[in-house]
């Protein structure tokens, strides 16, 4: 049995993965300036920043235990050989510094200006929520040193921790300057951000507040579990500001995905069709352990489990590294495991929805699960229980809306994440929040945010597996229902 890899994993996997163009760029119109501006480049960074985050969730599809292999293991890499090198993937590392590269663009040229205030506060927002993901990769990174051209080429790593440190002082000093904007009365008020230029809130400043209280939040659960950081999460803790509220609905990034060559929605592109109407993900099926949060062997959950994969509650599975299998574990042809409408014209509900789906960043789900977390272990005052249920509740009316963000008729989500609760899983202690226990209570907690971010942030889901341990899983077993590792 190989091991996991407890190490901060460094990995991605690309079938059928294509990133996303760069909508908005600035050069595409021959008859257009050359020259960049902040409104020019901010927006097609955004975007960027959603096509890379994609690429980050693929990353750990396999290594997640979200999805398996169909064939030998050999054509799929170290992802499901654990044969991991300096070299391997290194999509992630540079993506998240091309990104970088247009916030700090937009930072270093909106700076004192008191008209351009909230685009730079979006700009530091997304610099410190993309920095975030690649620490959580790669622990120790260039980044007080990085983002400077020519000026300094070797840039020096700088600690995880003082990395983090600083993401939070600049998510704090974002928050203060949009809300010090918004209390400007006179002429001298920033420049409204045109909704037209803000591909995920629309130019709604108050939401670019709450999230990012939301990623500090993150930043803050993370930290106050490392004994040597835990006094700086406290005093964080202690001056955050409830006020600003976190994120109530989902973080989507949308510039105007449609059915065309690279403008289709990442995720749907990965795990659904090209816009060609080619399958993708043609050589992957769920893992047998993912399945057993829907199908009743740990949890039953047959609205999202109809919902996500296609011929559930028995689709094709596999448990990763298995070689041997039927010919019935591939998926049908024209079809894949991950999408539930008729065919690559029908766009659905579910994970991967349609082409013109806006592509989640941070979902509500996760800000519940986040605030729940919270409340549990006395980092800030409220009900964990209520976080809990409202995590789930969030999760269920993301998955049962289509691509256009609407509700589908049939498919109603108050009325099923309840039934959910009270009538498929009435005593079970992973679905209805313990009245006792911290450990039982954060094991519910991450085991939801994990079913939540299935195939959608597959890095964050096992990030937190790290950090907890939870979804459990049984070292060594050679039962693909008890762990997610390589056979």
């Amino acid at each position: 049995m190989k091991k996991i890899f407890n190490g901060l994993l460094i990995v991605a996997l690309a079938v059928g993965f294509t990133s996303c163009k760069k909508y908005l760029d600035i050069n595409e119109n021959p008859n257009s300036s050359t020259e960049s501006t902040p409104a020019l480049v901010l927006p097609q960074a955004i975007v960027n920043s959603a096509a890379v985050s994609q690429s980050y969730n693929s990353a750990y599809y396999f290594p997640g235990g979200f999805a398996a292999n169909i064939y030998g293991v050999g054509s799929y890499g170290a992802s499901v050989t654990y044969a991991y090198t300096a070299g391997s993937f290194t999509n992630l590392f540079s993506g998240v510094y091309n990104n970088a590269t247009d916030y700090q663009y937009v930072i270093d040229n909106t700076a004192g200006n008191s008209s351009l205030v909230y685009s730079n506060a979006i700009a530091r927002i997304m610099k410190s929520f993309m920095f975030s993901k690649l620490v959580d990769q790669y622990n120790d990174v260039p980044y007080s040193e990085a983002l400077k051209g020519s000026a300094i080429l070797t840039p020096k790593y700088d600690k995880a921790e003082d990395i983090y440190k600083d993401l939070v002082a600049q998510l704090t000093a974002s928050i203060k300057a949009i809300t010090d904007g918004q209390a400007v009365t006179s002429a001298n008020k920033p420049a409204v951000v045109a909704s037209s230029t803000d591909p995920l809130f629309k130019g709604d400043m108050n939401l670019w507040k709450k999230f990012a209280n939301t990623i500090k939040l993150r930043l803050l659960i993370k930290m106050a579990g490392v004994p040597a950081q835990s006094a700086y999460a406290t005093t964080e803790f202690a001056a955050l500001s409830t006020s600003v509220g976190f994120l109530e609905t989902d973080a989507l990034v949308n510039p105007g995905y449609l059915k065309e060559a690279n403008r289709q929605n990442p995720l749907y592109n990965s795990l659904a069709f090209g816009s060609d109407g080619v399958r993708s993900q043609a050589q992957a099926v769920p893992t047998i352990w993912i399945l057993t949060f829907y199908n009743g062997t740990k949890i039953s959950d047959q609205g999202r489990g109809y919902a996500i994969y296609r011929g559930f509650p028995s689709p094709a599975v596999n448990r990763l590294g298995e070689e041997n299998l039927p010919s019935t574990v591939v998926p049908p042809a024209g079809s894949t495991s991950w999408f539930t409408g008729t065919d690559a014209n029908t766009p659905y509900i579910g994970v991967a929805k349609g082409p013109a789906q806006g592509q989640p960043i941070l979902l509500a789900a996760e800000s519940r699960f986040l605030q729940a977390e919270a409340f549990a272990r006395g980092y800030l005052t409220g009900s964990a229980k209520t976080a809990f249920d409202e995590g789930i509740k969030a999760s269920f009316k993301y998955i049962y809306q289509d691509q256009a963000g609407a509700a589908i008729a049939g498919w109603d989500y108050l009325s099923e994440s309840a039934a959910y609760q009270t009538q498929e899983n009435p005593n079970n202690p992973l679905v209805n929040y313990p009245a006792t226990g911290l450990q039982a209570q954060i094991e519910a907690i991450i085991t939801q945010k994990y079913i939540a971010m299935n195939v959608i942030h597959c890095d964050e889901a096992f990030n937190e597996f790290k950090r907890t341990g939870f979804p459990k899983i049984v070292d060594g077993s050679s039962d693909g229902r008890l762990t997610f590792a390589s056979k």
